[in-house]
């Protein structure tokens, strides 16, 4: 399987792809890819490093949304990778390139405080899936 990491500078694309070959060592992985090979059928999973820091920058939000858009045009489809460390943005990529079958784990959150990705997509999905499911019969 061909794995493309791309990101905006120092936003651990590069440590990314090394946590990603060592931990699945069939996975061939590229994370400093040329434009040209940003085409679909160069690769089985386009992962774009998120901008989920204290401290981005104005060039590197200008680089992410560059990348976004070169992806768009070549109608490239990819996943959005977030953590706060490498072991959380690990098991993010692994969830993009090898989803489990099933539904997803029960969300144990502590709190809405907690600034877990994972919590975040629990709370809001809930929450739609409430709205969505109109007032309680009455």
């Amino acid at each position: 399987m061909k794995i493309t990491v791309v990101g905006a500078p120092a936003t651990g694309k590069t440590a990314l792809a090394r946590a990603l070959a060592a931990h699945l060592d069939t996975l061939q992985v590229q994370d400093a890819p040329s434009p040209d090979s940003l085409k679909t059928g160069c690769h089985d999973c386009v992962l774009l490093m998120g901008l989920n820091g204290a401290n981005i920058t104005p060039a590197q939000e200008a680089a992410d949304a560059s990348l976004r858009a070169r992806l768009a045009a070549c109608q490239v489809g990819f996943g959005v990778v977030y953590g706060r460390d490498e072991r959380e943005r690990l098991r993010a990529a692994l969830r993009l390139i090898e989803p489990q079958d099933g539904p997803p784990p029960r969300w144990t959150g502590p709190c809405e405080r907690c600034a877990d990705p994972d919590c975040e997509f629990q709370l809001f999905t809930g929450l739609l899936n409430l709205k969505a499911a109109g007032p309680p019969p009455g």
